[in-house]
């Protein structure tokens, strides 16, 4: 069984801190602590746009901010020892070091990533499937009357009223009148009952069932069966339909070629990360493996 000897890894991870700046290239040194000009210019990108600031306009921030930079080298030196010391952080640190290693070779390798043109593929996806690239929904605007009942309430006689409201006004009663009449929605008489709204079956900030009743209605000038939202009972009147209806190509091309990128880009790094698989030769010792797990099988 091959064992991995992992003091080479977190070893060049703690010389990370340790490595002396060049001679030529420090711009801070105290006693064994320096700060290379590459290394102060990497942290200073890291600043919030106030801190660069502070330093630029006052040189008491500035030295603050470096004073900042000295202490946290100084910190993970001292660190550093500690680490040295005891195998189980050394683990740790070598986890942290290699999942950064992973992360910076994943993203080298979508960054530099071939991608084919997607263009043809992008008209052909639209041609095939529009409703998923470019649909318009159908939206209608409405008129209603709230018959206010809070929830939780009985609305008995709430209901009673608002459908012997609703058999009128099927039967022909002024819908203006009715809002001035019974609606309990504060302004409702000075807008006419008006939902100064288009809105699409679900839409969002909308009451579902007052969504789903509107789009219940057959047709423009025609009522809603009784609906019921938090607020209380509505008649909803529908007052207009704009049809369905599809962007044209060139509207969402870039939206679709951007979809096709993102599934592209994840196939390829699924593919990248399984070259990395174990393979055949690989030697495994179960019966260490076993044991590292018994503790948590006896937890369990």
């Amino acid at each position: 069984m091959k064992r991995v000897n992992l003091f080479p890894l977190v070893t060049a991870a703690l010389l990370l801190f340790c490595l002396p700046a060049a001679a030529e290239t420090t711009v801070v040194r105290d006693g064994d602590v320096s700060l290379s000009r590459e290394e102060l210019a990497h942290r200073v990108d890291g600043w919030t746009g106030q801190m660069r600031e502070s330093a630029l306009a006052d040189p008491g921030d500035r030295l603050e901010l470096i004073n900042m930079e000295v202490v946290n080298k100084k910190l993970a030196l001292a660190g550093a020892e500690i680490v040295a010391a005891d195998p189980q952080l050394r683990l740790q640190l070598q986890s942290v070091v290699e999942r950064f290693q992973r992360d910076i070779l994943l993203r080298h390798h979508r960054d530099n990533m071939d991608y084919p043109d997607f263009s043809k593929l992008a008209r052909e996806q639209y041609d095939l499937n529009p409703r998923k690239y470019a649909l318009i929904p159908e939206r209608r605007m409405s008129s209603h009357i709230l018959f206010a009942s809070p929830v939780g309430q009985p609305r008995d006689e709430v209901l009673a009223q608002a459908a012997e409201v609703l058999e009128q006004l099927r039967a022909g009663a002024d819908f203006e009148e009715a809002v001035a009449e019974y609606s309990e929605e504060p302004g409702a008489a000075e807008k006419k009952g008006k939902v100064d709204r288009w809105m699409k079956l679900g839409e969002k900030g909308i009451s579902p069932p007052y969504s789903e009743g509107l789009f219940n209605i057959g047709a423009v000038g025609e009522y809603s069966d009784l609906v019921q939202t938090q607020f209380g009972v509505h008649i909803i009147r529908l007052d207009g339909i704009q049809e369905e209806s599809f962007k044209p190509f060139e509207e969402v091309a870039a939206e679709i070629e951007k979809q096709l990128r993102d599934e592209y880009t994840g196939l390829e790094m699924k593919a990248f990360v399984t070259r990395f698989n174990m393979t055949d030769e690989v030697e495994i010792d179960q019966a260490a493996i076993d044991e590292i797990l018994a503790p948590y099988q006896q937890a369990e």
